[in-house]
């Protein structure tokens, strides 16, 4: 067997997990919980990629690799390519210096033949001879950033991918041990009969059948003692938590889980919070678009993403989504 000194970082976190039989053993527990954080990372990336609808865009841009590279990175660069005279959204970085309005000079941007340019992202000026200045030259690209702080969304996705997953593995274990609320102790030679007694408790047959020689004055049973509530309580928590994200990605998430039913006033002062947010990353990429539009002689399009819904005028209600004060006055008649 291999000796590892133990302050041997690196066999001892790369190598040695493979060596002497690995010292790292599968656990379910933790197998399940980063599958499901994986999932909720997908679905959460899936909903943010497609909040914003992208108009008039050139055939050689992508909205998808455009949004993505909003999410992942912050920001991607627009520019027209010289060789190709096709327009690109890039990934890209600022390099060199930065105006007084902390905006980079330029850029260097990843091409389609995978090598990096440098690009001008503002217009460029020189001094005459006599004191005067002039401009020598226009932007050569556009940057469009994920909101003003030009910071990713992958920071709220991947917090609250984390916490979904770990109210879910709690609401999966809950839902486990309301089916097995009791811890059995016996003998090791009751052992295997006891595992054949709740083996056929866990398949739903009609009868458990034991020996005569299965003793159950050698049996002890613990009551772990589950709350029922504990499990409606959790679940209500995550969909608080999942509204919690859909909020803070300016996706409406009207609480669906109250018993009362909703009020006009509930939803507006949603609806505001909902608006407020979208604006944070909808003003920015609008901003790039114009700055685009201006600079490349275009006419891109950007707003945000909303599947119409039907409303029925004689329904008479104040908020389609719900249900509303009207709603509870006609059951309060009907009572």
């Amino acid at each position: 067997m291999l000796t590892v000194a133990k302050n041997d970082l690196v066999m001892n976190n790369i190598y040695d997990v493979h060596l002497n039989g690995g010292r790292r053993k599968h656990n379910p527990a933790n197998t399940n919980q980063v599958i499901t954080q994986r999932m909720y990372t997908r679905i959460l990336t899936e909903l943010c990629a497609n909040r914003f609808e992208w108009k008039n865009l050139p055939d050689s841009v992508d909205p998808r690799f455009l949004e993505l590279n909003l999410i992942w990175r912050g920001v991607a660069v627009f520019y027209r390519d010289q060789d190709s005279d096709q327009f690109f959204a890039a990934q890209g970085a600022g390099s060199g210096a930065t105006n007084f309005m902390d905006e980079p000079v330029n850029f260097t941007i990843i091409s389609p033949d995978r090598t990096t340019t440098t690009l001008r992202a503002v217009p460029a000026y020189d001094v005459t001879p006599g004191g005067d200045v002039v401009k020598s030259g226009d932007a050569e690209c556009v940057p469009i950033y994920c909101n003003y702080m030009r910071e990713p969304d992958l920071d709220i996705i991947d917090l609250y991918a984390h916490k979904l997953a770990k109210l879910d593995r709690s609401i999966e274990l809950t839902g486990d041990n309301m089916r097995k609320t009791k811890i059995v102790t016996t003998t090791e030679n009751e052992r295997l009969s006891m595992v054949n007694v709740i083996k056929q408790i866990d398949e739903g047959q009609p009868a458990v059948f034991g020996t005569q020689a299965l003793d159950m004055g050698q049996v002890t049973v613990l009551d772990m003692g589950v709350d029922p509530l504990t499990l409606p309580n959790l679940m209500i928590a995550r969909s608080k938590l999942w509204n919690e994200c859909m909020g803070l990605l300016g996706i409406n998430n009207a609480n669906q889980d109250k018993k009362e039913r909703l009020v006009a006033a509930e939803v507006g002062a949603n609806d505001e919070q909902v608006t407020a947010t979208r604006r944070i990353s909808l003003n920015a990429r609008q901003q790039a678009a114009d700055r685009i539009n201006k600079l490349f002689g275009l006419d891109i399009e950007v707003d945000y993403f909303e599947q119409p819904v039907p409303v029925d005028p004689a329904a008479g209600e104040e908020f389609t989504g719900g249900s509303t004060t009207s709603d509870n006055q006609g059951a309060n008649a009907n009572a």
